[in-house]
């Protein structure tokens, strides 16, 4: 018999004690933050991303694509990332974004969290 990921989660709901579930939440944090690494970690000059888990919610969904990469910040890498057409017309109409944007403009950078770039 093969146990799956799924079985031992159903396992641990059901028979865990509160120390276990501790020991389980700190793996599940370690985790995620493996997994995000690794994501961040793949993301390159040229690839299409979209941003999403930003606290300035009018940014989450724009897509564009990578223009440059810092992972040398000490707390938190970023990533210059050039919007593409459909972002910045949405954006060029967005009141808190039209005054930064010109009319004319075809193309905008915009500096964001790596945390927050996802590739498409």
């Amino acid at each position: 018999m093969t146990i799956t990921f799924s079985d031992v989660v159903r396992y641990t709901a059901d028979n865990a004690t509160l120390d276990d579930l501790d020991l389980f939440s700190e793996a599940a944090k370690e985790g995620r933050a493996r997994v995000a690494k690794e994501r961040m970690d793949t993301l390159v000059t040229g690839q299409e991303i979209r941003v999403d888990r930003l606290q300035d919610k009018q940014l989450n969904g724009i897509t564009g694509t990578i223009h440059s990469v810092n992972r040398s910040l000490p707390k938190q890498p970023v990533a210059v990332l050039v919007i593409d057409s459909e972002s910045l017309w949405m954006l060029q109409g967005h009141h808190k974004y039209a005054h930064r944007i010109p009319k004319d403009a075809t193309t905008y950078t915009l500096t964001m969290p790596l945390a927050c770039v996802f590739p498409r």
